[in-house]
């Protein structure tokens, strides 16, 4: 070694003695700052749902021998799903409530990877209290209830809705959501076994490869749905309790994003499906053959103003204009994707990681009063829907029938 050399070696380690005070000043006050954060931030608890009855919820687990368990693992010939109930429950049967995630660690991971946030803004998620009472008994009588399927959006999860499906649920809904195993964000199953998203497309493929798997993967998803509505209408998950209240002469199905496609394309392959409601959906994976054909039942669909990729809401237009039933749109000024979720209701934070200049209170009343009235008209035969009315009420929607 020189003597350059030695010089410049004491050099950096005097440099590092002068600096190690700053940098032990600067990690405390980033420290600091995390601690504030999390204590000016704190997290909501769901809205509470407006509806008449308690509401109760209950997971399964489910597993399909028939079926690999992704379209890159077709050796492992078993595909397994975690399912989530929400129902109308007996007001003498609840004890607990469900907490909004099981697993919050794993989830906070995924919710600030998508988003690039910082941990530390999510580590209030755990402790998030949900309305549905766990475990609850389902509501006794000799009243059945129309079930609604929800499909989250790519990378979603099946909580990711909760505040919609309460709302359902109090009003004599049975809500069912599954996560999608391989697309959903995080997926716990039974021994801790933990399956992160597999769904992304490579980058380095062309766009007729990228549709390709895409329609494998919304192949997958709309298999998860349909095997969902044959394990109902078989026992209901082996629950009797469950299988004496629901109603599967009238199911309804709504998603968001991928979910959202993922909702018509089951819809044009499974005629149990009575009725379909979409939350700023992504369209592009849905089949041409499809996006040609008829649906033949009603199409409700709500949305910000404009999409990223400029040909979705184009397909929205095709697949509405050949619909034979009714087809609507309604597009919420000031609205952005993942304000149809329930990104936006825990925190004001959200505001600087996506969601937009619309309160979070509007959104939701907006997406519960439009999802409520659509199905309680086409599953339950009750008041009309008018989806014209709703500019009085709303100012900020613009409505647009096919």
């Amino acid at each position: 070694m020189c003597i350059r050399d030695s010089n410049y070696i004491l050099m950096m380690r005097n440099n590092i003695q002068i600096i190690k005070p700053f940098l032990l000043l600067s990690l405390l006050i980033l420290n600091g700052c995390a601690a504030i954060m999390k204590t000016a931030v704190p997290m909501s608890n769901v809205t509470a749902p407006t509806g008449t009855h308690p509401v109760g919820t209950k997971t399964f687990h489910l597993v399909d021998s028939t079926r690999s368990s992704w379209y890159q693992n077709e050796n492992e010939n078993i595909r397994e799903l975690m399912v989530r109930v929400w129902y109308p429950a007996k007001k003498n049967s609840v004890n607990h409530r469900a907490p909004y995630v099981k697993d919050y660690a794993l989830v906070r991971d995924v919710i600030t990877k998508n988003f690039g946030m910082p941990k530390y803004l999510m580590d209030n998620l755990g402790t998030i209290e949900c309305n549905a009472w766990l475990d609850a008994e389902p509501v006794a009588g000799r009243t059945i209830f129309p079930i609604i399927i929800f499909s989250h959006g790519h990378r979603g999860m099946k909580i990711q809705n909760t505040t919609q499906v309460e709302e359902l649920a109090s009003y004599g809904y049975i809500v069912i959501a599954c996560d999608h195993t391989y697309d959903s964000g995080v997926t716990v199953l039974p021994g801790n076994r933990v399956i992160f998203s597999q769904s992304g497309v490579p980058d380095d493929i062309d766009e007729n490869e990228g549709r390709e798997i895409r329609e494998m993967q919304i192949n997958i998803r709309s298999a998860d749905i349909t095997f969902i509505i044959d394990k109902i209408s078989l026992d209901f998950f082996g629950d009797p309790d469950l299988a004496k209240i629901c109603d599967l002469n009238n199911i309804g199905i709504f998603g968001h994003s991928f979910g959202g496609g993922t909702s018509i394309f089951t819809a044009y392959n499974d005629n149990r499906i009575d009725a379909v409601f979409g939350l700023d959906s992504w369209f592009m994976p849905i089949p041409t053959r499809l996006v040609n054909k008829d649906l033949k039942k009603p199409f409700g669909h709500l949305g910000q103003v404009n999409w990223g990729e400029s040909n979705n809401y184009s397909i929205l237009d095709t697949l509405a204009s050949n619909n034979s039933d009714l087809s609507v749109h309604f597009s919420v000024e000031g609205s952005t994707h993942f304000d149809f979720t329930d990104f936006s209701q825990f925190s004001r934070i959200t505001k600087w990681y996506g969601s937009g200049e619309i309160s979070s209170a509007r959104i939701r009343i907006i997406m519960n009063r439009l999802l409520l009235d659509f199905f309680d008209h086409y599953l339950k035969n009750g008041k009309k829907f008018h989806p014209k009315s709703y500019k009085k009420h709303f100012p900020e929607l613009t409505t647009h029938i096919y």
